[in-house]
């Protein structure tokens, strides 16, 4: 549990004299004060982490609402990134792809209704989701969307972990905890990152993650209180409960300013190692 209490968080916005200690890269929901860097960003890892991400990317189909179907996964561990129009996916991902160039969404937001796979050779796979939300779109193209991310997800064997792409000028939005509880009811690890943190000043990042973490306790306590529920009422299983299986890590990232890619990076090709090492 988030070891910093609610009362510290109020007199930290009431106090005139903010010290914005939240306004990094990364941030340990469980141990908010928590100074060592962790293991995972020692040179060897980071230098793991480059050398994975700067590998050839294998061609592999384009898919549309009606070829998902057609979608066959492989044994590679996937990593798919989730977020509303407009919230930097693309540039995310060329800027953890060391800024080789992937294909680009449409200019019109929330009309692409493409899925991209990225295979890392055979260390991961990046897979670009369409953008959701956007209130132009017509009823057709939020059906398709809906579609295709259901079979995705519905295919994706070795899917290890969701990222929710969140914009800090904007924080949730009303898709954004659909998405949220898409991901829990289907037990689906992921994690949470908040593109376009150049656009804050620390003391506008410090507070931005303040509410984050306020939502991510909230949704700790309802899916418990279910789950709860459920089980006295029902005898229900393990297997039919809720997970709220989120990453211990958030990331603030600017594609811009390439704040935070390199530790985001860094943490993903965790997912490569492990795999390399369970074959091993």
């Amino acid at each position: 549990m988030i070891r910093s209490s609610n009362v510290f968080f109020k007199n930290e916005i009431a106090s005139k004299k903010l010290t914005p200690h939240l306004a990094k890269p990364y941030l340990n929901i469980n141990f908010l004060d928590l100074e060592k860097a962790p293991f995972w960003l020692s040179n060897e890892h980071i230098k793991k982490g480059n050398y994975i991400f700067s590998s050839k990317i294998i061609a592999y189909p384009v898919y549309v609402a009606q070829t998902i179907h057609k979608y066959n996964p492989t044994d590679i561990p996937q990593v798919a990134i989730f977020g509303k129009s407009n919230v930097g996916k693309s540039s995310l991902i060329n800027a953890i792809l060391n800024y080789r160039e992937v294909a680009q969404a449409s200019k019109t937001p929330g009309r692409t209704r493409h899925l991209f796979i990225f295979n890392l050779q055979n260390f991961i796979s990046i897979v670009d989701l369409p953008g959701y939300g956007h209130a132009k779109v017509s009823k057709s193209l939020r059906n398709d969307w809906s579609i295709l991310i259901e079979e995705y997800l519905n295919k994706a064997k070795n899917l290890k972990r969701a990222l929710c792409l969140i914009d800090c000028t904007e924080l949730f939005s009303v898709q954004d905890f659909i998405l949220l509880d898409m991901l829990i009811t289907k037990r689906i690890p992921f994690q949470i990152v908040l593109t376009k943190v150049d656009k804050l000043k620390a003391n506008e990042l410090h507070n931005a993650m303040i509410k984050i973490l306020s939502v991510i306790e909230n949704y700790r306590k309802k899916v418990k209180a279910y789950n709860e529920d459920k089980s006295n009422k029902n005898n229900k299983s393990v297997h039919e409960a809720y997970e709220f299986n989120i990453n211990e890590y958030i990331f603030n990232v600017s594609s811009l300013k390439y704040f935070g890619i390199q530790e985001l990076r860094t943490n993903l090709s965790l997912i490569a190692l492990d795999n390399i090492n369970a074959k091993k």
